[in-house]
């Protein structure tokens, strides 16, 4: 397996009949195995499990960069790198795109926004020799950069915002997760600090309430209700919930961090990629103790601190009253042994067993000396001040996340220490927890290990996400499966050199995402070449840039933005977009929504996701199964989708948006024909394309001439 560590060396957790648990850097150092990294212990070679000889399970080494006959083309040292692939495949790269093709790539590449007429006009006409530049720094230091990369981001966790299941409750408290990962996004956190703040944040960073709020990634998929709630652990269902729950937490973490899929050694070996069940289920024990619940935070510092200070005051007290009456207990006396006798022989009588529990109470009190009953009271004081204190503090927030040792609202009550894990239903096997009451910890060397610099296949891993959102495809297709059934890379020495050069830039998304839209490549035109296309014909080695479709959230929010309707406030709890009926199986009917109603025009990374009763049209325009992972997007062309965006209400009343927008700024028909492709297009119509739209709108309306322009392939993809 790919950890090739010592039988009595894993995660944390304590083979029966080993030598004991690891400490914080023992584990880490078992961590550094998985990936092939220096530092650990190797065992004996298991001829009977799949080889590590694959690339993504072999040490990386920072490749040089190669030498090209074109070298005038490349800007970059990515072009160095696709240039030598076409090279060698005897293809040559395409011309640049021209400059409307150009901002509205990256604006809705970088925004999820289309250019304004004017930000298109200006930069047509801007021959500074940096202009291309300054206006990639434009968009990438704009807010709706943020939210447009959060929601690929949420893609890829599975995030949503009810249970699933076949009891698909809401989680009115998830949104702040979404929140985080914007905010994220926007300040440009250097990427270990973004992973270390899901793993593991509320104990990596207990003094900012963005480590509590980032644990929503743990609690980011669905959850089982019935298993959870309705069910105890001790039943079969109950268990099976709660190992679910587990299984989830692990594919969601290795494969988002590392490209990995673990939960096939669930119940056995991995057929294809060195990964154990035992190793599989050490895993299980990171997150052993972890649950779900509402989590409460400040969002103020001084706030938070505070309240750590009295809660802490807090818990002394009551240690200390613990400790009084656990020596009350022990004091005895014949009085007291009498009304020990009598208890037990009348225990049945219920309220006369209470009485004479005081009885013995009150004696015992009797017997203790006059320091003690002082302690007792000082205690006592000091409570209700620290209570009284903790009262007055602004009201905390709460956020639906990884929850273990904290008050949990509502009925759901999660452990305080992690469960003991077992191989399947046989009992323990090889494997139990070592330390239960250091959940924490265990998280905590995780994420610590997911971001040591030497760990370089979480490095390859984000690079390679964020090359797929901007090309369409990534170096490696396969985005959670760099394993043995997942795709080989095509340009594996850019792979390594984008990873390295990621580490060394400071882990900046920012940075990589400048890098990679300033390069030759990035800015190739999209137009087909019957020649090139013979030898490479799905553009696997990028030969032209890859025409992509508006996905489901940038073709509304486009809309809502022609028709000026688009509310661009940030944050704050989900829009509802159907009518909600709260029942014990609540029901989510998107028919009965007011598509003008409050929110309605907000952006759609703040509607509310829905499991199990998906938005119908954003489900038509391919908008995920917030159920299941998703590193890509499936990519359809159906009847349906010209359905819905031809008929849907929403689209209809945004149709009529865009057309009064046009009558209100511009006086006669030809003009608003102008200004519609203008908006629309970033570009003015031809005489042949204002002519047909004229003749079109005149027999049958502006709102439908609108609607014929927005269903166009100019409109509906990006080249």
């Amino acid at each position: 397996m790919i950890w090739d560590v010592a039988p009595n060396l894993m995660f944390g957790t304590r083979y029966i009949g080993g030598t004991g648990s690891l400490t914080p850097c023992q584990l880490l150092v078992t961590l550094m195995l998985a990936v092939g990294l220096p530092g650990g212990h190797a065992a004996a070679p298991d001829t009977d499990r799949p080889k590590a000889d694959h690339w993504a399970f072999k040490q990386s080494v920072r490749p040089p960069i190669p030498k090209v006959k074109n070298a005038g083309w490349a800007r970059n040292p990515i072009d160095a790198f696709v240039l030598a692939r076409l090279e060698a495949e005897r293809l040559a790269p395409s011309p640049e795109a021209d400059r409307i093709t150009l901002i509205r790539r990256l604006s809705f590449d970088l925004t999820g926004l289309p250019p304004t007429p004017e930000e298109a006009r200006q930069f047509a006409s801007d021959t500074s020799p940096d202009a291309y530049e300054k206006l990639v720094d434009r968009l990438l230091g704009s807010p709706r950069y943020g939210e447009r990369w959060a929601r690929h981001w949420l893609d890829t966790v599975h995030y949503g915002e009810t249970h699933g299941y076949d009891k698909d409750k809401p989680r009115s408290n998830a949104w702040p997760y979404r929140d985080f990962v914007i905010r994220a996004f926007n300040e440009d956190e250097p990427y270990s600090l973004f992973v270390q703040q899901q793993l593991a944040g509320d104990v990596l960073f207990p003094d900012s309430a963005e480590g509590v709020v980032a644990t929503g990634f743990l609690a980011a998929g669905p959850w089982d209700y019935v298993g959870h709630v309705e069910l105890p652990e001790t039943k079969t269902d109950g268990l099976i919930a709660r190992y679910n729950d587990r299984d989830d937490m692990i594919m969601n973490a290795m494969s988002t961090f590392l490209s990995l899929t673990v939960h096939c050694a669930r119940c056995h070996d991995h057929k294809f990629d060195p990964i154990s069940q035992e190793e599989y289920y050490g895993l299980q024990a990171v997150f052993a103790g972890v649950d779900r619940a509402d989590r409460p935070f400040d969002t103020d510092l001084k706030t938070a601190a505070r309240r750590r200070q009295l809660t802490a005051e807090r818990a002394k007290c009551l240690a200390r009253q613990k400790a009084i009456d656990e020596m009350a207990a022990k004091v005895t006396s014949p009085e007291i042994a009498h009304i020990d006798s009598r208890l037990s022989e009348l225990k049945q009588l219920k309220a006369e067993s209470a009485t004479l529990e005081q009885e013995r109470q009150q004696r015992v009190e009797e017997q203790l000396d006059a320091a003690t009953k002082s302690e007792r009271a000082q205690i006592r004081r000091q409570l209700y001040v620290v209570d009284k204190e903790i009262d007055a503090l602004p009201k905390p927030r709460m956020v639906y996340a990884a929850a273990n040792d904290f008050a949990p609202s509502g009925s759901f009550v999660p452990p305080r220490v992690p469960r003991p894990v077992h191989l399947l239903k046989r009992g323990d096997g090889h494997l139990e927890i070592a330390d239960a009451n250091d959940e924490g910890s265990r998280r905590a060397a995780l994420a610590l290990w997911m971001t040591d610099r030497r760990n370089m296949p979480a490095r390859r891993s984000i690079v390679n996400r964020v090359w797929q959102y901007h090309f369409g495809r990534g170096i490696v297709e396969t985005p959670n499966d760099f394993g043995h059934m997942g795709a080989a890379p095509t340009h594996p020495e850019l792979l390594d050199w984008l990873a390295y050069w990621f580490l060394d830039n400071g882990e900046s998304l920012k940075q990589l995402h400048k890098l990679i839209v300033t390069s030759a490549t990035y800015r190739q035109t999209s137009r087909n070449d019957p020649a090139r296309a013979r030898l490479d014909g799905d553009n696997r080695f990028l030969w032209r840039m890859n025409r992509q479709r508006l996905d489901a959230e940038a073709f509304r929010d486009t809309l809502l933005c022609l028709g000026g309707k688009l509310d661009l406030t940030m944050g704050g709890p989900s829009v509802r977009q159907f009518f909600f009926k709260d029942d014990h199986s609540p029901g989510y009917d998107y028919a009965q929504f007011d598509v003008n109603g409050p929110g309605s025009s907000r952006r759609s990374i703040y509607r509310f996701i829905v499991r199990s009763v998906p938005d119908p049209f954003m489900e038509a325009l391919d908008c995920p199964d917030a159920n299941l992972l998703t590193p890509k997007r499936n990519v359809t062309l159906t009847a349906l989708q010209a359905l819905s965006t031809l008929n849907d209400a929403f689209v209809l009343r945004q149709y009529e948006n865009f057309a009064a927008r046009l009558q209100r700024e511009r006086a006669d028909l030809p003009k608003q024909i102008e200004r519609a492709c203008q908006l629309a297009l970033s570009r003015t119509p031809r005489p042949d394309e204002a002519g047909l739209l004229l003749v079109y709108a005149n027999k049958h309306g502006l709102t439908n001439a609108c609607r014929v322009l927005l269903n166009g392939s100019e409109f509906v993809f990006v080249d």
